[in-house]
């Protein structure tokens, strides 16, 4: 609730001001009119600029500084999930840069952010139009799915692992882990798919997803390869 008012602030404080003129102007003398336009007219002023204010605060607070992805902050799944037409959030990625100190130990801390600029943009191409993406800290990115089956999530994280891999610089690459979420329940969906990544990260530059036996799904990004040319359908250049 709070954040759709800091979102919607501007419109909020319109009506406000809107209310409040016709207040004015129904109680006092229409001698006034004029002096009540005039006050009227201030007061719409100081509402909307003080909305502004309010949501350009909410978007810096809610948006990382660097990549313009939204923020761990501005993490709500229960928002999120509404975009798919069921209202049902199936799926989370965790992307994690590859030997990502090593890059800045090398080419120096600007070049390490001009790394995650980078892979910032590649999410964000690379997504469907209803996923989010959310930097989570650091090198850790995070990826809401709704209405994904596994197959499609699956597809979405071997085009993210490809596109980085192809990208070409600093050879950068990421692990990413997928986890499914069930009954809603996002903490839980968060830590597996954490635990994913790590064990993805264990081979690098691959895909995990999790399970609770030890046998867990390393994907072999090759085998996945083939199903590229159905990607058509489902991503957006």
């Amino acid at each position: 609730m709070q954040n759709l008012f800091f979102r919607n602030a501007p419109s909020i404080f319109v009506v406000l001001g809107t209310i409040y003129g016709l207040m004015l102007y129904v109680n006092i003398p229409r001698g006034g009119t004029a002096a009540i336009f005039f006050a009227t007219i201030v007061m719409l002023g100081y509402f909307i600029y003080s909305g502004k204010v309010i949501q350009q605060l909410y978007e810096k607070v809610y948006t990382d500084s660097l990549t313009g992805l939204k923020s761990r902050a501005g993490f709500e799944p229960m928002t999120e999930k509404r975009k798919g037409p069921t209202g049902a959030i199936s799926s989370l990625l965790m992307v994690d840069v590859d030997d990502f100190k090593a890059i800045n130990d090398e080419y120096g801390h600007p070049a390490g952010d001009v790394a995650l600029k980078s892979l910032a943009s590649i999410l964000r191409k690379t997504v469907r139009d209803k996923d989010s993406v959310f930097r989570w800290g650091g090198d850790e990115f995070v990826i809401i799915l709704p209405d994904a089956s596994p197959e499609v999530v699956t597809i979405v994280a071997e085009r993210i692992r490809a596109a980085v891999e192809n990208y070409g610089l600093y050879s950068l690459t990421v692990s990413i882990g997928i986890a499914k979420i069930i009954n809603d329940n996002v903490g839980a969906a968060l830590a597996e798919a954490d635990k994913a990544m790590y064990e993805a990260k264990k081979l690098k530059n691959s895909i995990a997803t999790y399970k609770e036996d030890p046998d867990r799904l390393i994907v072999n990004p090759p085998q996945y390869l083939q199903t590229e040319h159905n990607a058509d359908v489902i991503w957006v250049q």
